[in-house]
């Protein structure tokens, strides 16, 4: 039952690409958690991140419907509760437009990616402009100890955040 809720989950989250919808369930307890008995009981935690509360609860309803259908016809009971409730934090279209800018302008390829993590500009957003930059890791392993990024694409990364800084020093200064 825990599975085909999680495989739900899964498939709604890849339901909404252009809104860049994700989830993952990132945490699995099973009791009594022995190979040859069925699990009276599965905790798991479940995580969704997206451009919008509206894009993010969108996605929940449409699971939490799967789920109503999936327990009834299982006999399961599900209780949720809310662990952390972060909004999604939109970063500065200037800041953006200027990485892009300095990006092309080395030659770079690049790709622009909603995050949705709680990263530091997240927080850093309602004080000041704020944008990302992100280091392609080898095989898309983020936050792993597998995770590793080549050094080239660390320098590349590098180049456009001093040029994207210079920039922002330079239109600063015009503007005095």
């Amino acid at each position: 039952g825990a599975s085909e809720l999680m495989l739900a989950f899964e498939a709604e989250c890849r339901m909404h690409p252009e809104e860049e919808t994700v989830g993952t369930i990132g945490r699995i307890h099973n009791e009594p958690n022995a190979a040859n008995i069925i699990p009276g009981k599965v905790s798991f935690h479940l995580e969704i991140r997206g451009r919008s509360r509206a894009h993010i609860q969108q996605v929940l309803d449409a699971w939490e419907l799967h789920a109503s259908r999936i327990c009834a016809e299982r006999g399961l009971r599900l209780k949720r509760r809310l662990l952390l409730d972060q909004a999604p934090v939109a970063m500065d279209d200037k800041v953006i437009a200027l990485c892009k800018r300095e990006a092309e302008r080395l030659c770079y390829s690049y790709t622009l990616l909603g995050s949705m993590a709680g990263h530091d500009a997240a927080h850093m957003a309602a004080l000041t402009r704020t944008g990302m930059l992100f280091v392609p890791s080898l095989g898309g392993k983020s936050h792993c100890p597998e995770e590793e990024s080549l050094i080239e694409d660390i320098e590349k990364v590098g180049n456009v955040l001093l040029h994207t800084i210079l920039s922002l020093d330079q239109q600063g200064n015009e503007a005095e």
